[in-house]
Order: structure tokens, then C-alpha cells, then sequence
């Protein structure tokens, strides 16, 4: 993965930070990211769009061993420009994430125009 800011930070309250990349946000696509050898909380997330999407905005949500984190939702908007940054919603729920387990990363493909997302998730150790 090369170098890219994250301009809206992840959470100034934080242990660490998860990365992955989707292939294309604008195509039904999902990824994974590493697990973690500890217990974690996830706290908030990030997507960096490469090439500004058109057409429609892509929904990009969160999963964990298949339940969706709940209310974690960032929306990467049409109509912006290459590198804009999108905060996720803040999770209200089912956001534990077990040693072992990663968390799944799945955009819906609403939108056109190829660009590889990348993304970055904020976590707590308890």
C-alpha cells in the first residue's frame, strides 16, 4: 500500500489502526484487513477515494465475522475530486472484534468510474 494521508484523522482516542484497500469502490467489491492477536473495540474508519467516483455515491459498510458494525457507514460522494477523504459514522454497536477475526470491508458498486479505495480503521484495545 503506498503513502496516503488520511486528512480527517481516524480518532484522536485511539490504540491503533487496521488498513486494507478495495480494488475498485465503484464495483461491488469487499476486503479484509489483518486480524490482530489481541481483543479490540473498532472506534471509527476512513476511506480515501484514488480517482473521484461519479454517477452515484458508493456506500461503504463494515462487518464483523458477518454481522454489520453497527451504524458504521461512510458515504464516498460523487462529484468530489481524486484523494478526498471520507469519515465513516461512528459505530453504535456489534463492533468488538476478537483476537484473530478481521474486519470486513464492502463497498455496494452504486457508483462509476474505477477507483481503488483505501481505508483506514481506528481501534481500542480493552
Amino acid at each position: 500500500m503506498g503513502l496516503t494521508k488520511f486528512p480527517n484523522g481516524v480518532g484522536t482516542d485511539v490504540d491503533g489502526v487496521l488498513y486494507t484497500e478495495i480494488a475498485d469502490i465503484s464495483a461491488g467489491a469487499s476486503s479484509f484487513t489483518s486480524a490482530l492477536p489481541f481483543d479490540v473495540e473498532i472506534t471509527g474508519a476512513e476511506v480515501v477515494q484514488e480517482t473521484a467516483v461519479t454517477a452515484a455515491p458508493a456506500l461503504v459498510t463494515f462487518e464483523i465475522g458477518g454481522v454489520a458494525i453497527t451504524s458504521m457507514l461512510a458515504t464516498v460522494s460523487d462529484g468530489g475530486a481524486d484523494g478526498d477523504s471520507f469519515s465513516a459514522v461512528a459505530p453504535t454497536g456489534a463492533n468488538s472484534l476478537t483476537a484473530g477475526t478481521a474486519v470486513e470491508v464492502i463497498t455496494d458498486g452504486a457508483s462509476s468510474t474505477s477507483s481503488l479505495g483505501r481505508v483506514a480503521i481506528s481501534y481500542k484495545r480493552v
